[in-house]
């Protein structure tokens, strides 16, 4: 069974010169590997670095276009007259969905395998989080910036959000009359697309810049969790590690550009278009978050928002919640159970949202829908532990 790490939280031994690094490493925190370390689940990290470098080259190119003055239009314009701006326009949009499903299966696997504990993993774990978030606060600002009726609900939808949650409640209305202000200005046209283009761009795409290089410092400090240093088999980082990342990379580029070519964004209709008979549904990753807002009794201001706010909490403190000894995933079978629930419950709450937008259930249906998920959670981990025990007392037998 692998020991977990301790941690360490003296944050001055950061600046420590390190030592005793591997054979291949460079003291400025490029780390050698073994063989084991270019597994593909090992560098989904890296392919969060290619989505994000990507999405910055491609805004750049897009902000030279774009009109806060008539978004809708120039959005359009994009599409329409731009040379390859259809193709630039929908790679955008779809490296974003690749980073947030990396971002989410980059988080999951840390979870499972338990990653997150030890050295500096713990401050990983927690930027990680907040990364995360960024990921998707800047992604919704995104999708707002081409008002479109599905656009404009977003932007409704965070308002009341501020106005009427319980965070709206407990906060100051002076605080939150800021936040209102800074998110959509004046009311106006020009207003509201300048502040969304100025926090997507330049607030939150900074800060997850920012964050992102202390992570990738933090993570070649850690060095992979899954591995030791072998002395006379680690692979050096350069050029070996660096040309993997960037061929891997590249790859990945080139799939959503294919991706982009077959499958090009097509545009929703514009803010005040009438449509009848529809209902607007947000982008996939919003859905699960969108659909716990109006389950009947845990809605926007009473549990919805409160719910959210405490599953956020756990995840960005289960480094210090996770004190079982072992790493293996059997071997911390409440934590294993709570990932499990949180990934059925997101694809449920998914599902949920897209077949019944905007539609209430009854209290005793929320009740029975996530006391069933957490019955199917722990009994598969707790039966699978039991069941691998029972079969090592088999084989000593």
């Amino acid at each position: 069974m692998e020991k977990a790490e301790t941690n360490n939280y003296n944050i001055t031994d950061l600046v420590k010169e390190e030592k005793d690094l591997p054979e291949g490493s460079y003291k400025i925190g490029f780390k050698s590997v073994t063989s084991r370390g270019y597994r593909i689940d090992e560098w989904t990290g890296s392919w969060v670095a290619t989505a994000l470098i990507y999405q910055i080259v491609s805004g750049i190119v897009l902000f030279f276009y774009y009109s806060q003055v008539d978004p809708y239009h120039s959005t359009q314009y994009i599409i329409s007259d731009v040379p390859f701006g259809h193709i630039i326009l929908t790679s955008h949009l779809y490296m974003a969905y690749a980073m947030i499903g990396l971002v989410y299966f980059h988080m999951m696997r840390q979870w499972f395998v338990g990653s997150y504990r030890g050295k500096w993993r713990w401050l990983q774990w927690i930027l990680g989080v907040v990364l995360f978030l960024l990921t998707i606060f800047t992604a919704i600002l995104g999708y707002m910036l081409a008002n479109t009726a599905i656009a404009m609900a977003a932007v409704h939808i965070g308002i009341l959000f501020m106005q009427r949650s319980v965070l709206g409640r407990i906060l100051p209305g002076a605080l939150i009359n800021w936040l209102e202000a800074i998110l959509v200005g004046n009311y106006t046209t020009p207003a509201l697309f300048s502040h969304l283009l100025a926090l997507h761009v330049a607030v939150f795409s900074t800060l997850m810049l920012a964050i992102f290089a202390i992570h990738f410092m933090l993570f070649e400090r850690s060095g992979l969790a899954s591995e030791k240093p072998k002395k006379g088999e680690m692979i050096p980082w350069f050029p070996t590690n660096l040309l993997y990342a960037v061929f891997s990379g590249i790859v990945m580029v080139g799939v959503i550009l294919i991706i982009s070519a077959a499958f090009p964004q097509q545009l929703t209709l514009a803010y005040g278009s009438l449509a009848y008979g529809t209902f607007p549904v947000p982008d996939w990753y919003i859905t699960p978050v969108y659909k716990l807002m109006d389950v009947a009794g845990y809605g926007l201001s009473t549990g919805g928002v409160p719910l959210i706010i405490g599953m956020l909490v756990f995840i960005l403190l289960l480094p210090f919640i996770d004190r079982y000894h072992n790493k293996g995933v059997l071997e911390r079978p409440w934590i294993t159970a709570f990932g499990i629930f949180m990934l059925i419950g997101l694809a449920v709450m998914t599902v949920w949202g897209y077949s019944q937008p905007g539609l209430s259930q009854t209290r005793l249906m929320t009740m029975y829908l996530w006391w069933s998920i957490t019955f199917i959670s722990f009994i598969t981990v707790y039966a699978m532990r039991f069941a691998k025990r029972d079969g090592e007392l088999s084989e000593n037998n």
